[in-house]
């Protein structure tokens, strides 16, 4: 047997092998994109039923609320009231894990501000009951909480500050899009979309074939009339800032971008306390003629 025979064998006892593996990787990949359909919300919403911490724990006055839903569902709420009944009014949307608890020290700087706070339980998470969240859900659940503060709390439209926190960031957009008009709009560690971020995780899935949780900020943002902050932590390992840059880019005027050295995605806003309150006080007392 000639040396070139023999390596003629060996290549063709190879092309089977060859061809498993090909089989095998392909069904892996096929078995990867199915499940990241199929699993999607549970990737991206994280809740958590246990609120362990109410805002007593940091010295925050506070009002346990129940926003009614359809179908016998309730949003759990945090009021929390300040001594200005004129200022403009906060409302918090959280980001995708855990419930109000985790967003104490947050809200504690928010109130610093001198503005009252409602902040909301998405359903599904904390004590807000309703079946697993989704992102048509969330988007609902922030205009019942807008509804809320209009028609039962009686705060005017124009006196309400919407403020998201990563995800939260992402549902506050779309309420200014669908009320207001909004006093502002203050996004916090915000990102472009959740495809973009998908790609971060799954860079060799085409996602944006699988993905139907869209939640397509950079899209959006430049239809947004109210003016906007966004604040975003340099060090933020979650969320890369140039996201905000990004979403500063297709902003309309006014808009403002808070760039924090030494910032992550979950303090960015407690390491810009100074400038964070600079910004939203000139929205709110510069622009008196919509805030108040």
């Amino acid at each position: 047997m000639s040396p070139r025979f023999g390596h003629r064998g060996r290549t063709l006892r190879a092309i089977p092998i060859l061809s498993s593996i090909a089989g095998v990787a392909a069904l892996c990949y096929i078995a990867a994109c199915m499940y990241l359909w199929h699993a999607q919300r549970q990737l991206i919403f994280i809740p958590d039923a246990r609120v362990d911490v109410t805002p007593a724990a940091v010295g925050l006055e506070f009002v346990q609320i129940a926003i009614p839903l359809g179908e016998g569902s309730v949003l759990s709420a945090w009021w929390l009231p300040s001594a200005d009944t004129e200022s403009a009014v906060v409302l918090y949307l959280h980001g995708n894990d855990g419930n109000l608890a985790r967003e104490l020290h947050r809200l504690q700087v928010l109130h610093s501000f001198r503005l009252p706070i409602l902040a909301i339980d998405y359903r599904g998470y904390g004590r807000s009951s309703g079946p697993f969240p989704s992102e048509a859900q969330v988007y609902e659940d922030a205009v019942s909480a807008w509804t809320f503060l209009v028609q039962v709390q009686r705060i005017e439209p124009r006196r309400i500050i919407i403020y998201g926190h990563s995800l939260g960031a992402a549902i506050a957009v779309e309420l200014g899009l669908r009320r207001g008009p909004a006093c502002a709009v203050v996004l916090d560690s915000a990102f472009t979309s959740m495809t973009d971020m998908a790609r971060r995780e799954y860079r060799w899935i085409p996602v944006n074939l699988f993905l139907d949780q869209h939640f397509d900020v950079l899209l959006k943002i430049g239809w947004l009339e109210a003016p906007i902050v966004l604040v975003h932590g340099r060090a933020d390992r979650e969320v890369p800032f140039e996201m905000s840059e990004r979403l500063y880019a297709a902003a309309q005027p006014p808009k403002r971008l808070l760039l924090i050295e030494g910032g992550g995605h979950e303090d960015a806003m407690e390491k810009a306390v100074e400038p964070l309150q600079r910004a939203i006080g000139e929205l709110v007392h510069g622009r008196a003629a919509r805030c108040q």
